[in-house]
């Protein structure tokens, strides 16, 4: 079982979601807790998407959230990095998506993990 590790980064994003959709917090905890790398999507160097789904919305996974998750060191972390709302946007760019790493990079290097 792998530990998580929640980072200001990823946390404020976290924060502004949860006014809208009281659940989510909770569906992020579980999703996190039962992680199977072989079971989600692999985007590239120790990066996984993760379909989530949760009670505020009745569409299922399809039209929900999409959480972006980092996998460190042969799977001991796991550190979220970034959240979305798939009915908001249909994807995130590779770009954005190395924005939002390169920050979490930044405070794990801060944090000495």
């Amino acid at each position: 079982m792998s530990q998580f590790i929640i980072l200001p980064h990823f946390y404020r994003q976290l924060k502004q979601l949860v006014k809208k959709y009281r659940h989510l917090k909770a569906a992020v905890i579980e999703v996190l807790e039962n992680f199977d790398k072989n079971k989600q999507t692999h985007l590239g160097q120790n990066v996984f998407k993760i379909r989530l789904r949760t009670k505020d919305i009745s569409r299922g996974k399809s039209k929900s959230f999409r959480l972006i998750v980092l996998v460190v060191e042969s799977g001991i972390y796991l550190v979220p990095i970034t959240i979305y709302f798939k009915g908001d946007r249909e994807d995130i760019s590779p770009k954005e998506l190395n924005i939002h790493l390169e920050s979490i990079l930044l405070e794990l290097r801060s944090q000495n993990l």
